[in-house]
């Protein structure tokens, strides 16, 4: 979870990976990204997941320039909960709320833009830039999910077949994974941190014995600890101890936020939100550092962004474009 108001946006720095299933030479990606390209504007990119419970979907696409002349593709991702709480304002001068209720059929809304550099990292190679507005229920796993079901549909659709290592062409399933880029920065901020808040969370609750009384329902499960670090005791080191009895517990995932060692000591108690690193921490993933050393970037636009966009922030693209050079 990552600090996001109107004007102000997260972005992650990713590396995405496509291999196949058996191996061969894959299309140029700029081809493959005019069939996803297909798909969106076919209304295609559209999937129920986790039970059919959720919908992710790619609702906007489009190919755009990068200032070093490398093609990218633009995406818009959202995703629909209909179990989030409804969205309310308070009025400050006057205390009045104003509550927006779902409709029948309606769910919470959220989304996020992505771009992904078509031109390979290196010369023939399989490995992908990516860049991916911080938002709600988007993180890279759910990401890389519907990307993967997206190119796996596309190899299909298009009957693509790969040519193998004795010239024969063959029949191939892509596979494709989303890996994060280190920033040394965070690394070096973790390795001496002071942990400031810790939450667990369950967001689907399929454990037992969690029976509510008539008419309410429970939406997700959270517990706030208080985490005393020992002395020597790294902050990476905490959450990996912690973790299996978390997920004992029935919980799935860690927020956690932390204040690097030297920010703690100029900062004598006084926090402030851009200084505390964030991270979401998925329980079921072996290595809780590649969350925690992800490098991340802020940009700022001028024009009010929501949390559900249906339509491209052009502003926020060109940020995020810059980020790439």
């Amino acid at each position: 979870m990552a600090i996001r108001n109107s004007l102000d946006r997260q972005i992650v720095h990713f590396v995405m990976t496509i291999d196949s299933s058996p191996p061969g030479r894959l299309p140029p990606m700029a081809e493959l990204g005019d069939y996803l390209i297909e798909r969106v504007d076919a209304d295609l990119a559209r999937k129920f997941v986790e039970r059919e419970k959720f919908e992710i979907a790619i609702v906007r696409s489009r190919k755009i320039a990068l200032s070093n002349g490398d093609p990218a593709l633009a995406l818009l991702f959202t995703f629909a909960d209909p179990d989030a709480p409804d969205p309310a304002n308070i009025h400050l001068p006057t205390r009045r709320v104003r509550r927006f209720d779902k409709e029948e059929g309606e769910a919470r809304g959220y989304s996020a833009h992505a771009i992904l550099c078509l031109t390979p990292t290196e010369y023939g190679g399989r490995r992908f830039r990516v860049l991916l507005e911080s938002a709600e229920r988007l993180g890279k796993s759910r990401v890389s999910q519907m990307l993967d079901y997206q190119f796996r549909a596309i190899f299909q659709s298009k009957e693509i077949v790969l040519e193998n290592d004795k010239g024969d062409e063959v029949a191939a399933k892509p596979k494709v994974r989303l890996d994060t880029v280190t920033n040394d920065r965070l690394r070096d901020s973790v390795s001496g941190g002071v942990i400031k808040s810790l939450k667990l969370i369950d967001p689907i609750l399929e454990q037992s014995g969690f029976d509510p009384p008539e008419g309410v329902r429970i939406r997700r499960r959270e517990m706030f600890l208080k985490v005393d670090v020992p002395p020597g005791q790294q902050v990476q080191s905490m959450l990996k101890h912690l973790q299996p009895w978390a997920r004992s517990q029935g919980f799935r995932e860690i927020y956690v936020e932390w204040l690097p060692e030297h920010e703690a000591a100029a900062s004598a108690g006084k926090l402030n939100a851009r200084n505390v690193e964030r991270a979401k921490i998925d329980l079921a993933q072996r290595d809780i550092g590649e969350t925690l050393f992800a490098k991340k970037a802020f940009v700022s636009v001028t024009r009010p962004l929501t949390d559900l966009s249906t339509e491209f922030s052009d502003e926020l693209l060109d940020a995020m474009a810059a980020l790439m050079e």
